[in-house]
């Protein structure tokens, strides 16, 4: 038994070595990549609302002239700049959730900024409704809305002669609630479960103890070393304080934003009321009464696939899915009724949830770039409709693919307005899709519905609405998840593709080829491995998700308190090895997942008679 924890303590040791030295190159890697101003004559005199300076930052003329010409060299909306000595703590902050290397081309990637000056169009900044005179946090909120309205246009520079403001430093707390909004405490959280998680392995010998701390502590010295452009005021003494600094600014952070956070939960506790009233009436009204037959093909011999539960949101309910014995078509039954639509998606994609969902967006780029890749070979659309677009992140994405292409979205939430006014979508239609089909008839060479039929509660009804936006001979693309997939069953409720409630119909990919062609379609390519998903992460995490407390959301009885949001930390900071071994075991097995029949979905691309 000693030697094996023996054996155990030496993983968990070279396991944190391993991800500190991965960590370090990542960070100097990005670090090489930021580019500095060039010195320029403090010539022309730039246009008034150009630069926005936050509150206590100088900025000469010279830096002013080097920033614009810059800016107009590589052709950028909008350009952020970086104090040469950023203090340690906002160094490390922006190194980590930026890659200078593929910033600007990652149309998804979150607005970030150093919080101290950022160049840009006049237009730009009066879109985004910048201050007049911003602190730092303002920048914060600004950067965000800039990358999201000029998404391929913005872009970092370290600049000499710019210097960092204590003025700025002080802000860190209201600055990192800007970039982190409703997520801020998981960020803490996340932050914190890194310092357990390093100082459980210090657990393992007092020699290993004093190595971590002193590897751990020269981590950004190691960063910095050698670097000509971006070098903290602050580096030596940063490192050797590193470890209570770091503890500190976590601590610093909640005080420093408790007041914006109690807003929140009070917002959460007076919602919270209409859920109890909600879920007193009883849950039974938001169901239809169960079907005997199958809505697909009519079949009267069904049995039960799943008894499920809300593993995402953890909302109350339980709920069915039926499996049609003579087609395989799998449908939730009792179905949800439109008020139970309404309860359970409500706060799920919006409202307190909408930052949660939105960031797992942003980090789907190379997702929504083999969508927009499926039409390759198959057509050059002029204009393409997104149904189910949401914030229209896949329209975002796929301007990279065709950018001679016009998007358009539907949707039923204010998303897709917003993304019209973003410029993501050139129009926006707000409603359902087979009531709006009539007035866009004929009108587009591509629909795409991506992972949208699932949701529907009438699918046919979806599919002709598809027949009559497209023109004769344009193509739809169809991403569905796939009721066949042998992880369905082996992972059982933790599948990553039943999705309770939401999701309400699972077609078996002969029932959908099928359909098409009896609506007047032609079925000209179907994509199994391309529109796989991590199913042993995805399920690691519902699994996590279940069993560690609660989160604060309006719809438990009442708002956990700070010990049991230690314990979820401390639960989910457990749940790592599992992990970890998750996102290993879907690496190892995706090239095999398409022969062993484990893509949890499929694409149809199909040409409209």
């Amino acid at each position: 038994m000693p030697s094996r924890r023996r054996w155990i303590a030496r993983l968990a040791q070279a396991a944190v070595v391993g991800l500190l030295a991965a960590d370090t190159a990542q960070l100097r890697r990005r670090l090489a990549a930021l580019p500095v101003l060039r010195d320029q004559p403090a010539t022309p005199a730039l246009d008034d609302g150009r630069v926005a300076v936050a509150h206590g930052v100088r900025l000469d003329q010279s830096t002013l002239a080097a920033a614009e010409a810059y800016r107009q060299r590589e052709q950028l909306a909008a350009l952020d700049l970086v104090p040469a000595d950023l203090t340690l703590a906002q160094a490390l902050d922006l190194l980590r959730d930026v890659d200078p290397a593929t910033y600007r081309g990652n149309r998804l990637a979150g607005g970030r900024t150093a919080a101290h000056a950022i160049a840009a169009d006049p237009g730009l900044l009066d879109q985004v409704g910048v201050p007049a005179r911003p602190d730092g946090a303002d920048l914060a909120t600004a950067a965000l809305e800039i990358k999201l309205r000029a998404p391929a246009d913005t872009a970092f520079a370290v600049a000499p002669g710019l210097a960092a403001s204590a003025e700025v430093r002080e802000q860190d707390p209201a600055i990192q609630h800007a970039v982190h909004g409703a997520g801020l405490e998981l960020h803490v959280i996340l932050r914190a479960a890194v310092l357990t998680a390093l100082a459980a392995t210090a657990l393992t010998g007092r020699r290993w103890a004093a190595g971590l701390l002193l590897a751990w502590s020269a981590q950004p010295l190691a960063v910095f070393a050698g670097s000509r452009t971006l070098k903290p005021a602050d580096l030596v003494r940063g490192s050797l304080t590193r470890v209570i600094a770091e503890p500190g600014r976590l601590v610093r952070t909640l005080t420093g934003t408790a007041g914006v956070r109690a807003q929140r939960a009070a917002a959460i506790e007076t919602s919270r009321i209409a859920y109890r009233e909600d879920m007193a009436a009883g849950l039974g009204r938001f169901f239809e009464p169960p079907r005997r037959d199958c809505p697909w093909c009519g079949g009267t011999e069904l049995r039960r696939r799943l008894l499920g539960t809300d593993l995402h949101t953890h909302k109350p309910g339980r709920f069915v899915l039926d499996e049609c014995v003579s087609c395989g078509h799998v449908f939730q039954n009792p179905r949800l009724n439109a008020a139970g639509l309404e309860f359970y998606y409500r706060d799920v994609y919006d409202g307190f949830n909408e930052h949660a969902v939105q960031s797992v967006f942003a980090t789907r780029r190379a997702y929504f770039l083999s969508q927009a890749r499926a039409l390759s070979g198959h057509a050059k659309p002029e204009r393409w409709l997104d149904v189910g677009t949401g914030h229209a992140h896949f329209c975002n994405q796929a301007k990279e693919i065709w950018p001679q292409t016009s998007f358009d979205g539907i949707d039923l939430s204010s998303g897709v307005e917003l993304a019209q006014r973003r410029g993501r979508i050139d129009r926006a239609y707000r409603g359902f899709f087979p009531d709006l089909a009539p007035s866009m008839a004929g009108a587009y060479d591509a629909v795409s519905m991506f992972h949208y039929l699932e949701h529907v509660t009438d699918p046919v009804a979806e599919l002709r609405a598809a027949h009559t936006a497209l023109k004769p001979g344009g193509h739809l693309v169809i991403e569905v998840p796939d009721p066949e997939c042998r992880f369905s069953t082996l992972l059982g409720r933790y599948w990553g593709g039943w999705v309770q409630p939401q999701h309400l119909n699972m077609y078996p990919v002969d029932n959908l080829r099928a359909k098409l062609g009896e609506l007047g379609f032609t079925v000209v390519g179907t994509q199994h491995r391309e529109a796989g998903a991590p199913d042993l992460t995805v399920a690691a995490w519902l699994l996590a998700n279940r069993f560690a407390p609660r989160s604060n959301q309006p719809w438990h009885d009442r708002a956990p308190g700070l010990l049991q949001r230690a314990a979820r930390g401390a639960a989910l900071t457990a749940a790592a090895p599992l992990l970890l071994a998750a996102v290993i075991g879907d690496r190892l097995i995706e090239p095999a997942t398409e022969k062993l029949r484990l893509c949890n979905g499929y694409r149809v691309i199909a040409r409209r008679d």
